[in-house]
């Protein structure tokens, strides 16, 4: 047996971050697969000597390190460049996602946090899937608090997938509007059926 695995995704802006921590809070272990991309990336890796070789030193910053908006302008709207980087960043990621699931016991329950969490080879890999949704003028104005532009944003939009691709994956959709409380109220519920799930799916391994 191995921990429950949940994977959380959903467009940019739509508050994943703010439903992994109330999640943290009822007791799960949060990977986010974000930061594990920036560690993946650090100078001294083996994915960041595969970066520089493959896309040159035009994405370093003047610390030598990758600098992310360099390398997002580099792949950004090509895919078959997004498609080589895939290919360099994502195995190392799974990996630490797996590492960090075997490392829990049989009754954790892990939460990984990945904005490409269903191009990603691990998909399959989740007993659930739990997709943040919301607004398109909301996703934007959060965007922009974190200083992100909104055509940057609504550019960024375009790339990803639609409210409805995202529905139709999901597991659990929570809608994250502007009421944390009413967010909270819905993680709150699908925590508890996550939960009664994988007590479910541990007895039936028995």
């Amino acid at each position: 047996m191995t921990a429950y695995a949940i994977g959380l995704t959903g467009p940019i802006g739509a508050g994943k971050s703010t439903v992994a921590q109330m999640l943290r809070e009822l007791g799960a272990k949060v990977l986010d697969a974000d930061a594990l991309v920036h560690q993946e990336q650090s100078r001294g890796t083996v994915g960041y000597s595969a970066i520089v070789q493959q896309f040159g030193t035009k994405v370093l910053g003047e610390d030598k390190e990758i600098d992310r908006k360099k390398l997002a302008e580099e792949v950004f709207g090509d895919p078959l460049k997004l498609a080589q980087l895939e290919r360099i960043i994502h195995p190392r990621v799974i990996a630490r996602v797996l590492e960090a699931r075997a490392m829990l016991p049989d009754d954790g329950i892990l939460v990984v946090e990945a904005i490409k969490l269903l191009e990603s080879a691990m998909r399959n890999s989740y007993d659930e899937i739990w997709v943040v949704l919301a607004p398109r003028e909301v996703l934007i104005e959060r965007s922009k608090e974190r200083g992100m532009p909104a055509l940057e944003t609504q550019a960024r939009l375009r790339h990803q997938r639609s409210d409805a691709d995202f529905r139709s994956a999901a597991d659990i959709v929570i809608e994250n509007a502007e009421d944390r409380e009413a967010t909270r109220t819905q993680v709150r519920a699908a925590w508890d059926g996550a939960c009664a799930r994988a007590r479910s799916s541990r007895g039936a391994g028995t």
